[in-house]
């Protein structure tokens, strides 16, 4: 049995470097196996002790408050360990990132609700034959939001998806929520739909972190996270406003030189940085490679 932790992340235009993209929105999930929840929660514990922080603090990306709130070593501290341990205990993760500026005529419910259905599609395919059970942190936004999110997830169980449907069975239950206050693995999910996002986005701050996000993004059997662990919208369907070369522009270093679009699944894939797509000629930064 598995365990699916959601989350979501948004980044402001202001906060984004990288030029053409606008603001971003992502969802996030982490995937464990029901033996690795317990070694987890006591890693954290442990993790807070030599912190000297209280037993329920939250660990966040952006902690607005409490005993992390502007401390930076002890943050760094923080996501590093949350994410070593998590890569020690081979728990997976899968991040839809969403250009919305990209997007013209879409309403952001309705990019909400096509984000969550690649995420819910994402999960199941990393599930492999695998059965599991998805929590999400309690949506933000109000009551409203959370209402017309809450429908979105139950449809999700009741219809499924172009490519999963219903009879799989692979996610037992309509998607829980919870506070992420009160579960450590939801807190991870935090972390890694944040870090992803600030990555896409070129933020430094996110810089330190690269190799351990890639390291628990989960892959296709070509080894790339491109369609798998990580999704873009716009994706490959919308031509040259396709997000897929930022793949290599934050990943290429550590060997994402490719994507494999569903039409080629058969074959070595499109090489990265492809013509066709936004982003083929630089990153977006001042540096126009990922080295």
């Amino acid at each position: 049995m598995y365990f699916a932790f959601m989350d979501d992340s948004s980044r402001k235009r202001k906060d984004v470097p990288r030029e053409g993209l606008g603001a971003l929105h992502a969802y996030g999930a982490v995937i464990f196996s029901q033996e690795s929840l317990q070694p987890y929660r006591e890693q954290l514990a442990r993790l807070r002790q030599e912190l000297g922080v209280p037993a329920g603090t939250e660990f966040k990306w952006s902690p607005d408050g409490g005993p992390l709130h502007k401390k930076w070593t002890d943050l760094h501290t923080a996501r590093v360990r949350m994410l070593e341990v998590a890569i020690e205990l081979e728990v997976r993760a899968c991040v839809v990132v969403c250009a919305p500026e990209l997007m013209s005529g879409w309403s952001e419910t309705d990019l909400k609700s096509e984000m969550l259905e690649y995420l819910y599609e994402r999960v199941t395919y990393t599930l492999g034959e695998g059965k599991g059970i998805m929590i999400a942190d309690q949506p933000g936004g109000g009551r409203p939001d959370e209402t017309r999110w809450l429908a979105d997830a139950l449809a999700l169980d009741t219809d499924g998806t172009q490519y999963v449907k219903p009879a799989d069975k692979h996610i037992l239950l309509p998607i829980i929520t919870t506070r992420s206050d009160h579960v450590d693995h939801l807190q991870l999910a935090d972390l890694v739909a944040a870090a992803t996002t600030a990555l896409i986005a070129g933020a430094p701050a996110a810089t330190p972190y690269k190799e351990l996000i890639y390291k628990l993004l989960a892959k296709n059997y070509r080894g790339y996270v491109g369609g798998t662990g990580l999704k873009f919208i716009p994706s490959a369907t919308y031509n040259s406003r396709a997000l897929i070369n930022l793949a290599y522009w934050v990943f290429g270093s550590l060997g994402e030189d490719g994507y494999v679009l569903p039409e080629t699944a058969s074959s070595m894939g499109t090489g990265l940085p492809h013509l066709g797509w936004i982003f083929a000629s630089n990153s977006g930064l001042d540096a126009p490679n990922p080295n």
